[in-house]
């Protein structure tokens, strides 16, 4: 009879990556980019919205 195998090592922990943690290239930080994508995202529903208003 085998003796139980033993699982594969892990390959250790990802090298690391500084530019991972530059600042996005437009609007100065992640946080702005988030707040302008929600922002545009509820001018869209409201536009559409209104458009539906007036054509139905």
């Amino acid at each position: 009879m085998k003796p139980p195998s033993k699982p594969p090592e892990p390959a250790g922990a990802p090298a690391p990556r500084p530019e991972l943690d530059d600042a996005p290239p437009v609007l100065g930080s992640w946080r702005n980019i988030y707040l302008f994508v929600l922002g545009t995202l509820a001018l869209l529903i409201a536009l559409f919205w209104a458009l539906t208003r007036a054509y139905s």
